[in-house]
């Protein structure tokens, strides 16, 4: 049996259910077959999902897949691995994202920069070459009216101020949260949304856990970051959209409610983030 027949077997999705950060591209480097399914969410009942960049010289081979699917958007986006590029590299690289962003914004499908932000665990590049490589992404998404997507780890003091100072017009997403509900709460007052991913579900993931409970109705999201991150009870898989009714089960579980009346508000939320028809 194929991986594709493997995890497609596991599906575990609630009608109206979104995921709101995915990696399509690289399902298949977990010789996993994206349409396939892709098609098998979409017939499982998932209404939307985001399609997030991390290299601008995939954007064109995202973006053709992407359009294959009503239900499917997409972000631009340097990750903050990119910080260790030559300069010169990088430099064509958000030349690269500027135009990208501008040829593509206010077509319906590109709906957001990301994702984006620091990394003090793998220190990619250095502090001072991330924060200009984030600072730049920041203006990019001011100068274009778009949320962004943040990726944080171990960095959240410098994530904070930057994305204090930027006085972004549209806010974002902290994708995959993996801070306490100090740091939610900090995000929350800056008019970000909060977004869990298959971590969640993880034992020792209790401060994680207390911050899913605590986060505010209208500003929680959910998320797979496939093929990585895997809920638990299916870990032993790489991770794609079909997987996505586990993490809504466990957050579900820890506010007190039920997972389809949760699925039904994360996609309000992300839609109205994004400005889409709710």
């Amino acid at each position: 049996m194929s991986m594709t027949e493997e995890v497609a077997g596991q599906v575990h999705l609630y009608p109206g259910i979104a995921d709101t950060h995915t990696h399509l591209i690289l399902w298949q480097t977990k010789e996993m077959e994206w349409k396939t399914l892709f098609q098998t969410c979409v017939e499982g009942g998932l209404e939307l999902a985001l399609d997030v960049g991390t290299n601008t010289d995939t954007f064109q081979e995202r973006l053709a897949m992407v359009n294959q699917f009503d239900q499917l958007y997409i972000t631009d986006g340097l990750s903050v691995s990119k910080s260790e590029l030559p300069q010169e590299d990088l430099e064509r690289r958000l030349d690269e994202l500027e135009k990208q962003v501008a040829a593509n914004v206010g077509g319906g499908k590109l709906v957001a920069v990301g994702e984006i932000g620091l990394d003090n665990h793998f220190e990619y590049g250095g502090v001072e070459r991330q924060k200009e490589l984030f600072a730049a992404q920041l203006d990019i998404a001011n100068q274009f009216d778009l949320p962004v997507v943040i990726h944080t780890r171990e960095a959240d003091p410098d994530t904070y101020s930057m994305l204090a100072g930027a006085k972004l017009g549209r806010g974002g997403i902290i994708h995959c949260f993996s801070s306490g509900w100090d740091w939610a709460r900090k995000y929350l007052d800056l008019g970000f949304c909060i977004s869990f991913s298959g971590n969640v579900t993880y034992k020792k993931s209790e401060c994680i856990q207390e911050a899913a409970a605590k986060v505010p109705q209208d500003r929680i999201l959910a998320e797979t970051d496939a093929p990585f991150l895997t809920p638990q009870k299916v870990r032993k898989y790489p991770n794609w959209s079909g997987f996505i009714g586990y993490t809504y089960d466990c957050i579900a579980g820890l506010r007190g409610t039920l997972p389809e009346e949760l699925a039904v508000q994360v996609t309000r939320n992300f839609k109205t983030l994004m400005r889409l028809p709710l």
